[in-house]
This record gives structure tokens, sequence and C-alpha cells, in this order.
């Protein structure tokens, strides 16, 4: 089965055709087609499926927020003010499991299905998701680090048994950085460590970049906004899909 039988093809709203009738007898898309275009440019470019269909159900909630909740309201909302200014997220929290790899899932795939849309459609937007490790270890092989909006997932988890490996990514680093922040392409880091620690351990040459104050904290900078997820649930120990008949 394609991914389009999948999706579309199961529809019971529109019967698999993809598309239906307004009020006015206009046809229009159905929301499966527009998931199923959304699913086509995310998957490929790093982003989970399961986790795609997780966060396209209705019952997908945001998890607790310390903090930021306003920054992800507008991201998810403002889509197009957020690409056009490049604006992004750093979003950590102080224990792992609390929902920050699916929460930038979802903000990704509303902003790709806002894209799919046929009065903002457009093929000129490009996705791409991967870990700080793939990143350290593929850099030269990997583009996805240029995509319109790119998430860099698990920064500080990286591999750093010898001097020479921390310096040689903390290069890439930078120049990942450097190359979005001067084209003004959002960004998604997540993190199981505080802008303080991450400044820290990059031996504060990130702090610019990231927009890490001396304190810090990232505050009200040009693009960067932090956002800290908290809560006690572990959401890696949620149920998910699965491949079990029983």
């Amino acid at each position: 089965m394609t991914l389009k039988d999948e999706i579309v093809g199961s529809c019971q709203l529109c019967q698999g055709e993809g598309k239906l009738r307004n009020a006015v007898g206009e046809l229009i898309l159905c929301n499966c087609l527009v998931k199923f275009r959304a699913y086509n440019r995310l998957l490929g470019s790093g982003f989970c499926d399961e986790t795609l269909d997780f966060v396209s159900n209705d019952e997908y909630t945001f998890p607790k927020f310390e903090s930021g909740e306003e920054f992800v309201n507008y991201w998810s909302t403002s889509v197009q003010d957020v690409l056009q200014k490049g604006l992004s997220l750093f979003m950590y929290s102080s224990e792992k499991g609390r929902g920050k790899t699916t929460l930038a899932h979802y903000l990704v795939y509303t902003l790709a299905k806002h894209f799919q849309q046929t009065e903002n459609y457009s093929r000129d937007r490009s996705y791409g998701f991967e870990t700080a490790q793939n990143l350290q270890r593929g850099f030269e092989d990997s583009e996805l680090w240029k995509s319109t909006v790119y998430v860099l997932d698990d920064l500080g988890a990286e591999a750093a048994e010898s001097s020479w490996k921390r310096e040689a990514f903390l290069a890439t680093l930078q120049q990942v950085l450097h190359y979005r922040r001067d084209n003004k392409l959002s960004t998604i880091i997540t993190t199981n460590y505080p802008p303080k620690f991450i400044a820290e351990k990059y031996q504060h040459t990130l702090d610019s970049l990231l927009e890490i104050r001396p304190d810090g904290i990232i505050g009200k900078g040009k693009v960067f906004r932090a956002v800290e997820v908290g809560g006690g649930e572990d959401l890696r120990l949620m149920d998910c899909r699965t491949d079990w008949p029983i």
C-alpha cells in the first residue's frame, strides 16, 4: 500500500477522492490530501512517521511548559512571519522524555500543512530533521541543515570522547548556525540542557549565534526564543502505534 493509499484512500470523509464540496458547491481539498502532501515532504528528510502519526491526531496536546508557551503558540499560528524572519526556538528540559522532539515534529508538520493548502501552496519550502549525533557523524554528506526549516535534535548528546572531535563538531555547529542565521532560516533546537549549560559546554563560542546572554539566559533576541518543557510524565512510555494485532 502506498502512502497516498494509506492516508487518502482510507479517508471516510471524502471516500478516497481527496476533495470535498464546500457549502457553496466549490471543490476544496480534503484534510487527508493536505496531510498526505505534508507527510510526503517530511518523510525522507529525517522525520519519523510514527511521531507524525501521533502529532497529526486531533488528540495530540502540547506538553507542560515551564516557560515559553507563548512562543510555541506564535510559531505554530504565524508561519508566514516565522519563515520570513527566520524565527527560531531553543527547546529544553531538565529531564528526558518530556515531549520536545514530538513537539518539534508537530510544529514543522503544522507549517508543512499550511503550505500544502491551495491558497498557500508552495514547493519552495524544504524540511530537515537530524540528531546532533548524526550531524556530527555525517556533516560532509548531509545538507539537511540547509533546509528552509531545520530541527537539530538532542544537542549536547553527541559523542565527545576526544578533544579533536569536540573541536571539529564545534566548528560544524558554528557553520550550520551561521548559515541559517545569515539566510534567515528557521531552526528548532531540542536539548536536555539549559542555555547556560550549552554555553559552557561549547566554550561560549555559540552564545552569540544562539543569543545566550552573559547570565546564561536566552532573552528577547533577534530570532531565538527559549522554551522550557516540564511535567512529571515520561512521554517515552506512552503507547504508540504497533504492528501487533493484539
